[in-house]
């Protein structure tokens, strides 16, 4: 199966108060990268907040492990996966561009319903 240019789009509502729903939706974002895909995490509700500067440092699952939630966050980023955070979300949580981690676009709530329409597939967490 040919998977190069596929979209998917991964739809993350989980945030820093739920550490075991952060992971799994950055590693699935590297594993569709890895095989070619564009990939999108969509960072909506509770998960804006992981976005926020000095809030990934604090998640970390396995504590015999140096890998922590902005370890996850700038591996994705690393393997060209695209963060986006919803304004609308920004908004519930009181908090402004300057407060976002490097490398994360600002979009309005209506754009998810474009990229789920473009998206080949989306996962939601």
């Amino acid at each position: 199966m040919d998977n190069e240019g596929k979209k998917i789009l991964v739809i993350q509502t989980h945030g820093v108060e739920t550490p075991t729903r952060t992971y799994s939706p950055l590693f699935y974002a590297m594993a569709a990268a890895a095989m070619e895909m564009e990939v999108m995490v969509w960072f909506t509700m509770n998960g804006t907040n992981q976005l926020k500067k000095g809030e990934a440092e604090k998640v970390q699952l396995d504590k015999s492990s140096n890998v922590t939630l902005k370890t996850m966050i700038q591996m994705a980023m690393d393997s060209d996966v695209k963060l986006r955070v919803c304004q609308q979300s920004l908004e519930l949580w009181n908090m402004k561009k300057e407060d976002l981690i490097d490398g994360v676009e600002i979009l309005g709530a209506t754009s998810i319903i474009d990229l789920s329409l473009n998206a080949d597939h989306v996962m939601y967490f």
